[in-house]
């Protein structure tokens, strides 16, 4: 990743999903017609995926104020789906979102990483065994889990 810029839109590669194939990780979002555009941010020492999607119905994500894509659901930015891609064969093509969800994310990327690392801890909390039953609701099921290692947590 760019070390200038704070993001990146990209594709996943087909690399990621030979490694990550459907049958053994099946919360990881696959779509081979249609790809998912994923938003790269770095958070610690890892690099993070975190898909875009257009019918979001859970409060782990960001949600678009504004989008000029015709749909009557709700886009945005799926935490619960994100995968660590620190191997940078894992990340694809270089991707292009819609005018006004590129402004919008410009405008509100450090509060959607600032919410993105609040999910993070959360996540944290809820392996320790330290979340409340609200709490662990949020993370049933999150991509994280497959990211142990990665995220320094030990079984």
């Amino acid at each position: 990743m760019d070390t200038k810029k704070i993001y990146e839109l990209h594709y996943l590669s087909s690399e990621f999903y030979k490694k990550y194939s459907s049958s053994e990780y099946p919360e990881i979002e696959h779509k081979a017609q249609r790809p998912y555009i994923v938003l790269l941010i770095k958070v610690d020492n890892n690099t993070f995926a975190l898909p875009l999607r257009t019918n979001i119905k859970h409060s782990s994500c960001y949600k678009f104020q504004y989008s000029s894509r015709p749909t009557d659901s709700i886009t945005g930015i799926d935490f619960t789906k994100a995968v660590i891609v620190n191997e940078e064969s894992y990340i694809g093509e270089a991707a292009e979102i819609d005018n006004k969800e590129y402004v919008e994310l410009n405008d509100r990327i450090a509060f959607i990483v600032s919410k993105f690392r609040t999910y993070i801890r959360g996540y944290y909390t809820y392996v320790s065994g330290k979340a409340n039953e609200y709490q662990a609701k949020r993370y049933k099921f999150t991509t994280l889990k497959y990211f142990h290692n990665e995220l320094g947590i030990s079984k």
